[in-house]
């Protein structure tokens, strides 16, 4: 099961991600259940509930512009996060980085 990614902050389409993803595993229990998110991994309310979790980034996309020497650790920081929270594999499903100011 995949959703689309949407901002941080958003109302989730289902009031209870749990259900939809315990049906989802219900279907086909052989089969791995995953989502994408780029919400915070301390609010997320989805990744308690899929086996694998993937997370798009978007460092020097929407904040921290033309500091390009922060997304290493910034990359590193989050996935240590959400390892620590969860304990799940984790996938890097998008990623985002610096273009030019004001044509994004």
């Amino acid at each position: 099961m995949a959703s689309g990614s949407c901002r941080p902050g958003r109302a989730l389409a289902s009031p209870d991600p749990g259900m939809v993803i315990a049906h989802s595993k219900a279907l086909d229990p052989s089969r791995p259940v995953t989502f994408v998110t780029n919400s915070n991994y301390a609010a997320d309310k989805g990744a308690p509930y899929v086996d694998v979790i993937c997370v798009n980034s978007c460092y020097s996309w929407y904040h921290d512009y033309r500091h390009l020497e922060l997304i290493q650790l910034q990359l590193a920081t989050q996935f240590e996060n959400w390892c620590k929270m969860f304990q799940k594999p984790i996938i890097q499903s998008k990623y985002r980085a610096e273009m030019i100011a004001g044509f994004h």
